[in-house]
């Protein structure tokens, strides 16, 4: 059995008899080279395996369908297709989906997406995600400094959370890049007044400096958009569970269809009362945040870090290699 693939590392964990060729974005960064590639490895292989993107399931499904006698089954990982960025491209991804075999997805509702493209949900194939960083995060002296941290760039309500703390005595840090990368994944602070109890943290924050600030946190806090027709927030709140802190997240796709009532406080998105009602409770009760604290650390440590995750790939391929 042969499988090509664009994500890094997937060889390592593949078994006895499963021939892995990698070609990652890191080590051949150019796109058109790096799909030329990848094209020709996968006339020989029975899977390709792909990080979701529009412009690779298109190349790969125009191209893949051409070649006669042969059906290499295409897998992607991870699903991005909001309705604000570039809708005609909607179709386009539509028709690519039917000569996807399987959508491999970080959250388990998804009837949204079924409806939009014309699909059915037999398409998407719902895997856990894994914990980030995982050997800084287990590393890292799990204390509680006194304040709520919060981080992360994408789909990320920064108004209803700056409402939630506002004239509040509860010190906030958030962990955030430039302006110029909270953009393009839905984020930013602009025209925002930031409240005296929030220190805004921007720019080049190393992984042992994130998983450090994690770790001294009373408690975590991530406010998402609503309405948002996708996943975001999963990285920072199982890093969050892993760390063994009482989690308060925004409802949402990977949230609210995956987590249990018991593993993390989920509030409704964009309502700002509810989040500081969430945090008031949370902080002002250590009983509520220990239990919080070891269901979700139950929760994310049985997921594991990138091999686990890599691993859930591969079991999860249409076919004969669903069994490895």
């Amino acid at each position: 059995m042969r499988i090509t693939t664009n994500l890094p590392g997937l060889e390592r964990v593949a078994p006895s008899g499963v021939i892995v060729s990698g070609f990652p974005v890191d080590s051949f960064p150019q796109w058109w080279k790096r799909n030329f590639l990848l094209l020709s490895s996968a006339v020989r292989s029975q899977h390709l395996v792909i990080y979701f993107a529009a412009p690779e399931i298109l190349f790969f499904s125009v191209f893949l369908s051409l070649i006669p006698f042969h059906r290499c089954q295409i897998t992607t990982l991870d699903f991005f297709a909001e309705n604000n960025r570039r809708p005609w491209l909607d179709p386009v991804i539509a028709w690519a989906l039917r000569r996807v075999s399987r959508c491999l997805v970080y959250f388990k509702d998804s009837a949204v997406f079924e409806q939009k493209f014309g699909v059915p949900s037999s398409k998407f194939y719902y895997i856990p995600f894994k914990v980030n960083a995982w050997e800084l995060i287990l590393a890292a002296p799990t204390r509680d400094e006194g304040y709520i941290f919060s981080g992360g760039r994408s789909r990320r309500d920064f108004a209803a959370l700056f409402e939630a703390v506002k004239d509040t005595a509860y010190p906030l840090k958030l962990v955030i890049g430039r302006e110029s990368e909270l953009a393009p994944n839905g984020s930013s602070l602009r025209g925002l007044s930031v409240p005296a109890n929030v220190e805004i943290l921007r720019g080049e924050t190393s992984a042992e400096e994130f998983a450090g600030l994690l770790a001294g946190a009373r408690l975590v806090v991530i406010p998402l958009l609503p309405g948002i027709a996708t996943q975001a927030g999963i990285g920072v709140y199982l890093q969050a569970m892993a760390a063994r802190k009482c989690v308060i997240v925004s409802s949402g796709p990977g949230v609210s269809d995956v987590l249990d009532d018991r593993q993390a406080i989920v509030v409704p998105a964009g309502d700002y009362s509810a989040l500081r009602e969430a945090i008031r409770r949370a902080w002002e009760d250590q009983d509520l945040r220990e239990r919080y604290a070891r269901a979700g650390a139950k929760y994310a440590l049985s997921l594991g870090g990138e091999d686990a995750l890599r691993r859930s790939v591969l079991a999860a391929l249409p076919g004969e290699t669903g069994a490895v």
